[in-house]
């Protein structure tokens, strides 16, 4: 039984190097094994093709044929064929150079901890690029990094946008010595892509600043926190802690209202693209309040590695201190009624007395 050849383009990897590209035309699964290919470009007949014999792999054959193109008219996008004639039926494979789309990443970003306290980790996530072609290369304060203690970069992911463009998105992770990322310093993911005229760069940085939760650095951000009033407290059984940020450079970033655990509060957040005073209110109950319960002013913005945070607890010494002080009024005021009871009764007293006294004068 005579069966047709499935035939497939088969194009060089890469760039290459030099004038000439190879291009390949593989066929498949056909019998008997008599095969004929014919090169063309631009359907003009192509002579100089290679043709190796057919290989049997159980009862069918696969061949293969080869031919050696310009670069300039494959990097100009000229159209090859290559024709297959066989018994049982012919076949075809047209090959046309892939058309590239350049681009470097849509975002690059890089991500900084050092919760060990011997080293200090560096992410750098680079997405949607093309071509895959890329490097990725660590610096500090632009310079090479040559104490590290290791560098992984992860395998390629890829996907195809809306227009059927595949996109690629990399990786690499960096851990240096702590004793590198100290105050000021900076570490920076560049990234090198292939562009249509040569290689093209990208880079993104971040740098070390100190902070501890509740301190604030003065030079960037300054965090104040007011509390309600007592008479809202009191006759409103509820009040407001209002939150005011003061951001000195002008940053990207969030403040939001954190509870006891750290979890961030519903509806409690505002951002801000400049700099400035920005407030953001918190309501408290006089439940939630007069129990000392704690709330977080928590202040995020693009130059800091972590979030600056200001606690917000109302003291029970000052409510023990506000209860004598309302007993110690209430007290006084008995005192007061009472003293004052007694002058009437004493008066009354006095004129009952007075009146006898008089009656009794006159009988």
């Amino acid at each position: 039984t005579s069966t047709r050849p499935s035939v497939f383009p088969l194009m060089q990897c890469g760039s290459g190097t030099g004038d000439m590209v190879t291009l390949g035309c593989l066929a498949t699964g056909f019998t008997p094994s008599s095969l004929t290919y014919a090169w063309s470009k631009n359907g003009a007949a192509l002579t100089d093709s290679i043709q190796y014999p057919p290989v049997q792999k159980g009862d069918v054959y696969t061949g293969i044929s080869q031919i050696r193109v310009r670069r300039q008219d494959w990097d100009a996008r000229e159209s090859f064929q290559c024709a297959v004639t066989h018994p049982a039926g012919n076949g075809e494979a047209n090959f046309t150079k892939p058309k590239v789309i350049y681009g470097l990443p849509t975002e690059l970003k890089v991500l900084a901890s050092s919760g060990e306290e011997q080293e200090a980790s560096f992410s750098c996530f680079a997405r949607d690029f093309s071509p895959k072609d890329y490097e990725i290369k660590w610096l500090k304060n632009e310079a090479e990094i040559p104490n590290k203690i290791y560098e992984i970069k992860m395998p390629l992911e890829e996907r195809k946008d809306k227009n059927g463009t595949t996109l690629y998105s990399a990786a690499s992770f960096l851990t240096v010595p702590a004793s590198e990322w100290t105050l000021d310093t900076k570490f920076t993911c560049e990234f090198e892509g292939k562009g249509e005229n040569g290689a093209t760069f990208m880079n993104s940085s971040v740098t070390y600043k100190h902070t501890t939760p509740g301190h604030c650095d003065k030079e960037d951000v300054d965090i104040k926190i007011t509390g309600p009033t007592l008479a809202d407290m009191f006759l409103n059984r509820k009040g407001t802690i209002v939150c005011q940020v003061k951001v000195n450079q002008p940053y990207v970033g969030r403040i939001l209202w954190e509870d006891e655990k750290g979890n961030e509060m519903a509806g409690a957040s505002k951002t801000f693209n400049d700099k400035g005073t920005f407030s953001l209110p918190l309501e408290i109950t006089y439940d939630e309040w007069s129990k000392g319960i704690k709330r977080y002013c928590v202040v995020e913005h693009e130059n800091l590695i972590e979030p600056l945070k200001e606690l917000y607890e109302r003291s029970f010494e000052f409510l023990i201190e506000t209860n004598n002080q309302w007993n110690s009024a209430m007290e006084a005021e008995e005192d007061n009624m009472g003293k004052t009871a007694l002058t009437f009764i004493l008066l009354f007293l006095i004129t009952l007395l007075f009146t006898i006294g008089t009656t009794a004068f006159k009988v």
